[in-house]
């Protein structure tokens, strides 16, 4: 059986969902582009996040979607490639080297009465670097926010520590912490999730991808750090076993219970939508077997050895 070590790596991002105001609006990319150089804005607050799988199965693809809700759809999620906003969509693509990055948000070593976001200087749909801007109101993880023009602006009215993301059409989403320090440290239950090159740590729900024990509209997706976060489903009327999830789609573009990745039988994309699957059950549709994520189970966190996925052996 085909070990995680076999398969491909690679490094996923995550992108916000394109909302309307994605790339049509003025407003958005100046929001995105005007006044401060750094990283690119998505549409939404909800967009997608980059993760990096460990060395197995999953590595061969990038994750929030809409612009409403990684780590979620249409507006909140990871969205296509910054085009036109046709709905639902904050996908995870591969990094592409960031832009210049003012600041660290793990650090937040901006100004007095400032704050260290992430954002997208390139007015696309990935947040890709971070920058300095003045912090605007005192929301903290789980509050309401509004993100002004693009959802990828890095301008809310979340509080220094915190980004606004999840977003919907409107622009409205919630505050979502920032990994703190060196240690990464997140709250209770939460796990801290690196993507997009480094520029978007942030502190997601932790979820089990067999359970897939998320709230309505998230699906259980992984990062880049061995963990598996909720971030809300950008597939929109995709996603489904065996639908292709190119890159620039994110790894939230796949339905709730699919791993984005390579390996699949009748997979001629890049990466396609494959069930996530119980090793010690093997319920996969043959050809596909069921392949530990982590290339064995040893090699798995505590509590994942029996998360695999339905892959060509």
């Amino acid at each position: 059986m085909a070990s995680r070590a076999t398969l491909p790596v690679l490094m996923a991002c995550l992108a916000l969902a394109c909302s309307p105001k994605a790339s049509t609006d003025a407003e958005g990319d100046d929001a995105a582009a005007g006044d401060d150089e750094g990283g690119s804005t998505g549409n939404g607050a909800t967009s997608t996040f980059t993760t990096m799988p460990a060395d197995g199965p999953m590595d061969d693809g990038p994750m929030d979607e809409g612009d409403d809700g990684p780590m979620d759809e249409g507006d909140d999620g990871m969205m296509d490639d910054g085009a036109e906003d046709d709905g639902p969509g904050s996908f995870v693509m591969m990094p592409d080297g960031g832009g210049a990055n003012e600041c660290d948000p793990k650090v937040q070593d901006c100004d007095k009465g400032e704050k260290c976001t992430a954002w997208a200087n390139d007015g696309g749909t990935f947040w890709n670097a971070n920058r300095c801007i003045e912090v605007s109101g005192t929301g903290v993880a789980g509050d309401t926010c509004m993100v002004e023009g693009s959802g990828v602006s890095g301008l809310d009215d979340c509080d220094v520590g915190f980004i606004c993301m999840n977003t919907n059409e409107e622009n409205i989403g919630s505050c979502i912490a920032f990994c703190a320090g060196e240690d990464e440290d997140c709250g209770n239950g939460e796990v801290c999730a690196i993507y997009n090159d480094g520029v978007l740590p942030i502190c997601l729900q932790g979820c089990d991808p067999l359970l897939q024990n998320c709230a309505p509209g998230q699906s259980c997706i992984d990062t880049p750090n061995q963990t598996f976060i909720c971030f809300n489903d950008a597939s929109g009327e995709a996603g489904a076993e065996g639908d292709p999830c190119p890159p620039e789609h994110g790894e939230n573009s796949c339905d709730p219970g699919m791993w984005c990745g390579a390996g699949s039988f009748g997979c001629d994309d890049v990466n396609c939508c494959t069930p996530f699957c119980d090793t010690s059950l093997d319920d996969c549709i043959s050809p596909n077997e069921c392949v530990s994520f982590f290339g064995t189970p040893d090699a798995a966190p505590p509590g994942f050895e029996t998360v695999g996925v339905c892959v060509l052996p």
